[in-house]
């Protein structure tokens, strides 16, 4: 056989129609598009909804917690101003257990 003098043919040596058909004619492509951008917004409403009930449980249980520190705040309020109106004093106890210094 005698020797080759021309190189071996590879992908880039493929015709094809890529790059030679205008934009007018993929109106598919915008369908396509379009129906992507259709189920992003489904997503992102659901995500919405799913932070606003969040946010909804978590101003309620803010709400109960001011609630309940303000109950426990107004007993000791009434019982210090109880202890006050009778004059008896505090009592400080000795501390108890070990105080480590840092």
């Amino acid at each position: 056989m005698g020797t080759r003098t021309r190189p071996p043919k590879s992908l880039s040596d493929i015709k094809t129609h890529s790059g030679r058909v205008s934009r007018g004619d993929q109106s598919y492509r915008d369908y396509f598009q379009a129906g992507a951008l259709e189920l992003e917004k489904w997503r992102r409403e659901r995500e919405r909804e799913a932070s606003l009930r969040r946010l909804s449980v978590i101003n309620d249980r803010i709400a109960q917690i001011n609630h309940e520190k303000s109950i426990l705040l107004g007993g000791v309020l009434a019982e210090d101003l109880r202890k006050s109106e009778t004059g008896s004093s505090l009592v400080e106890k000795p501390p108890r257990g070990v105080r480590i210094k840092y």
